[in-house]
């Protein structure tokens, strides 16, 4: 099977080279994320859906439980290809002194473009996010760029080779800890299996570099994700 270079995925290798501007000290983690996406529709002609996402995740090697996240959003389809975004999450992180609760209102543009003559599928994800933290008094704004290439197997067209990196960049400082510009970065490379026509699982590794203030993080990821639609 021949799988050439193309522009998508030579912007998301030089997009995942970013966070090689590193300290010199990085700490290093293993861990596990699981993610259940449901989605449906809201009105009988298709433009108005409903989505529900679910994610416990794990650090330390995965012996020890790190966050959850519920985040519930509606959608309206611009046409075949975009459509707009409003939701909110709710994030809670388990930390040495207790647990820190995170309310975020997010908003997203979401376009995919017309298949590539490599048989390519690119998407791209622009999403912005007002962050409230218990642990400060401001709202931090935080800009999200996720790029996303998949490819179906010629043996196998219910397998996709899968690919995506997403670029996360602070817009101001906050009293909780949040500093203006880079913020991190997530890689990820798998496969993603259409199990059904309503159900898919991708399954793969992603390197997660967090800039710190001092040490930065470079977690190793193994993340499960099912989604469903109703």
């Amino acid at each position: 099977m021949k799988f050439p270079l193309s522009p998508a995925v030579l912007l998301l290798s030089m997009t995942a080279l970013l966070p090689l501007q590193a300290h010199a000290e990085t700490e290093e983690d293993g861990r596990l994320w699981l993610n259940l996406t449901m989605e449906g529709n809201l009105s009988a002609e298709h433009k108005l859906g409903w989505y529900m996402e679910l994610q416990p995740r794990w650090k330390d090697e995965a012996n020890h439980f790190d966050q959850s996240l519920i985040r519930p959003a509606i959608n309206y389809k611009l046409s075949d290809r975009a459509s707009v975004w409003l939701g909110y999450a709710d994030v809670r992180t388990n930390l040495a002194k207790g647990t820190s609760h995170e309310q975020r209102w997010w908003q997203q543009f979401l376009y995919t473009f017309p298949v590539t003559a490599y048989g390519i599928t690119l998407t791209s994800r622009t999403r912005l996010e007002q962050r409230n933290l218990d642990l400060g008094d401001d709202t931090g704004y935080r800009v999200r760029q996720l790029l996303r290439a998949s490819r179906k197997l010629e043996s196998n067209p219910s397998v996709s080779l899968l690919l995506w990196n997403e670029l996360f960049v602070n817009a101001n400082h906050t009293d909780w800890g949040a500093r203006s510009g880079f913020d991190q970065n997530r890689a990820f490379a798998g496969i993603a299996w259409q199990a059904q026509s309503n159900a898919r699982l991708e399954v793969g590794y992603i390197n997660q570099f967090i800039r710190g203030q001092s040490t930065d993080r470079m977690n190793h990821i193994l993340s499960t994700s099912l989604f469903i639609r109703f």
